[in-house]
């Protein structure tokens, strides 16, 4: 492709990556400009993709769809059986909201990968990194960054000064900049995810910090890819078995500790949840039940069982194996995305539209150096067998 096509494409997402720093950084988290200019900046970067498949330029391209059409089967499947459930449930805007949360990263991670033809996506990943940095700088103010404040940090407590939801930001970035051998950045993104502070992010670190070097360029061999989608599939059985009395009475006497703060108020959520007689099929009717009843959180803080619920078993099954299949060609991206399946277990992240574009992006990356280095041996081997 021509050069001006990756420049094009690196121009827009600025504009859209500044846009959203300057909506955050002003309270604006509520689907306003920020993602106008992210609309803005995705249709942008249709044009040159459009004057290629129509054929205005001579020349064969082979598009590279497959995490589109993964995520667009998803996408489909939810759409589908969402509209069926508008019959019994009637229509609300929260699922036609949820379903461009999902299909929108792909899309524009589609658009990145076909006009940017580099290895190299490190511009995508800085972008995102310092503006997200700049934002927790600015919004927790430099004044803050003292002492007594880094000696209250407790993981025992899940406490920091600086706790955010950005955490899931430094910590996708961190987790690239590792398995890139950039140092410098990685030491940087480490230090913010330490200080936004979310548990499970923290863990993953340090397991990338012991295991990370021995995962390779390679696919996850089918048994590990097999047991995953299975245990996936079948993790509402447990949040299910967890949400029981016995089992919460249990944890107060072997813990001395109450399991609806231990979880920050998911028990009593999914329990608020799952007692109610009110059919939920349908994108956004958990988020839509917990408005109407007037809950303390609208967002249901456990995905699987949201997915499960909305989009029923057939849902559930088909987004774990599409989201399984998007990373399992290559060892590095399969921990992230599987890391990430995982927190769905105990938190949400299904509408964090931001944190799926980054983990597309760190997970297309990793792919193509790695199908560079395949076709770089291949070809060695074949100049040394002539």
């Amino acid at each position: 492709m021509l050069k001006i096509d990756a420049k094009f494409i690196k121009i827009t997402y600025a504009i859209f990556a500044f846009s959203w720093f300057v909506g955050d950084y002003t309270g604006n988290w509520n689907d306003d400009y920020k993602y106008g200019f992210w609309i803005i900046s995705a249709l942008a970067a249709l044009f040159p993709i459009t004057y290629y498949a129509l054929g205005f330029k001579r020349e064969k391209i082979k598009w590279d769809t497959y995490l589109l059409k993964q995520v667009a089967t998803v996408v489909g499947v939810f759409a589908v059986i969402s509209i069926m459930a508008t019959a019994v449930n009637g229509h609300h805007l929260f699922m036609w909201k949820d379903l461009f949360y999902l299909l929108m990263p792909a899309l524009y991670v589609f658009e990145i990968i076909n006009m940017d033809q580099s290895d190299d996506f490190d511009y995508y990943i800085d972008w995102i990194f310092y503006t997200f940095a700049l934002n927790l700088v600015l919004i927790c103010k430099v004044s803050s960054f003292t002492v007594s404040n880094f000696m209250s940090i407790s993981f025992a407590e899940s406490y920091s000064p600086w706790e955010t939801g950005l955490a899931d930001v430094f910590c996708i970035c961190f987790f690239y900049y590792f398995m890139r051998r950039k140092w410098g950045k990685c030491a940087l993104a480490g230090f913010f995810n330490i200080l936004s502070f979310k548990r499970l992010d923290l863990i993953f670190m340090g397991f990338i910090l012991l295991f990370g070097w021995f995962l390779k360029d390679k696919p996850v061999p089918r048994w590990v890819e097999y047991i995953i989608k299975v245990f996936l599939i079948l993790s509402p059985i447990l949040i299910y078995l967890t949400t029981e009395d016995a089992f919460a009475n249990w944890f107060e006497s072997a813990f001395n500790m109450d399991l609806n703060s231990f979880t920050m108020g998911r028990f009593n959520q999914i329990n608020f949840i799952v007692d109610l007689d009110d059919n939920m099929t349908g994108l956004g009717m958990t988020h839509y039940m917990l408005v109407k009843y007037d809950f303390d959180i609208h967002r249901l803080h456990c995905d699987v069982i949201r997915i499960l619920l909305e989009t029923t078993a057939l849902g559930l099954v088909v987004f774990v194996n599409g989201y399984v299949n998007i990373a399992k060609r290559n060892q590095k991206a399969f921990s992230l995305v599987v890391f990430f399946l995982i927190v769905m277990i105990t938190s949400t992240c299904m509408e964090n539209t931001y944190y799926w574009m980054l983990m597309y992006l760190v997970t297309e990356s990793l792919q193509r150096i790695a199908r560079r280095k395949e076709a770089q041996t291949a070809c060695i081997e074949m100049i040394e067998n002539a």
